[in-house]
């Protein structure tokens, strides 16, 4: 018989394994209005950034990790700081602005579709 941290364990693992296989695909844009700070501290801190959609991650799941984006056949990776309020509802993004150039000119002010899934 599994223990319950064995069984947390377990759980935890099979929801890790299918968020980082599923990819969303949305809409990115570069500016940091709508968004919040991840409860936790990245670190190192790092200028190629995403903001996820906080109904997705209400309490913070899966902060600091790597996300990668694809846009128009160019991957970025980029680590999960913020929070997309802006996002709640959407699998919308929002990238930081060396993490969008490197996608698109920032004129663009967003681009789409663009997916994304943890790495």
């Amino acid at each position: 018989m599994l223990s319950a941290k064995s069984l947390f364990i377990a759980i935890s693992t099979v929801v890790l394994t299918v968020s980082k296989a599923n990819a969303f695909t949305g809409r990115a844009t570069w500016d940091s209005l709508g968004t919040t700070p991840c409860p936790v501290q990245c670190t190192p801190l790092t200028d190629f950034r995403v903001a996820l959609p906080v109904d997705l991650f209400p309490n913070g799941e899966h902060c600091c990790e790597k996300v990668q984006v694809t846009y128009q056949g160019t991957s970025l990776d980029v680590t999960f700081t913020d929070l997309f309020l802006a996002g709640q509802g959407s699998f919308n993004i929002s990238l930081s602005n060396q993490a969008f150039a490197e996608l698109a000119p920032l004129e663009l002010d967003q681009i789409s579709p663009v997916t994304w899934n943890f790495v």
